[in-house]
């Protein structure tokens, strides 16, 4: 009787950890994209300043997993032309939930990115933190 209660347990391990991977590589499943519309005349596709003459990013999360996942974190930096880290920002999508194949909009604002700050933005990077499958 012990050897099928033991195996029993090391199944349902098994499929736990199998559960917690799956989870984990839901983030590489979404792509992030910079909008490719000039919002700002002389800066770079996606890029505007806002009234508060701060620093944003606009673009777009796109579920590419075959399940329903909720609210998806985006995390952006900026650089100078010799590498300095400008600022850092994240932002969350507004939807409870993104189906698949579903694109949400993303803007992530630099609140230290602001003034003769932002001439030196060289450039940006986007990455997705988390995407969690919607339960």
């Amino acid at each position: 009787m012990k050897p099928t209660v033991m195996s029993l347990i090391l199944g349902l391990l098994m499929l736990g950890g199998f559960g917690i991977s799956l989870a984990v590589d839901l983030k590489d499943k979404v792509k992030v994209e910079t909008l490719n519309v000039g919002l700002h005349p002389g800066m770079d596709p996606g890029l505007y300043i806002c009234a508060k003459k701060h620093l944003h990013i606009k673009g777009t999360v796109h579920n590419m997993a075959d399940v329903t996942l909720g609210k998806i974190k985006v995390s952006g930096k900026a650089f100078a032309a010799d590498g300095k880290l400008l600022g850092t920002a994240t932002f969350s999508t507004k939807e409870a939930s993104l189906a698949p194949g579903a694109k949400a909009e993303v803007n992530l604002e630099f609140l230290t990115v602001t003034g003769p700050l932002i001439e030196n933005v060289n450039r940006h990077e986007l990455a997705v933190l988390e995407a969690p499958a919607r339960k």
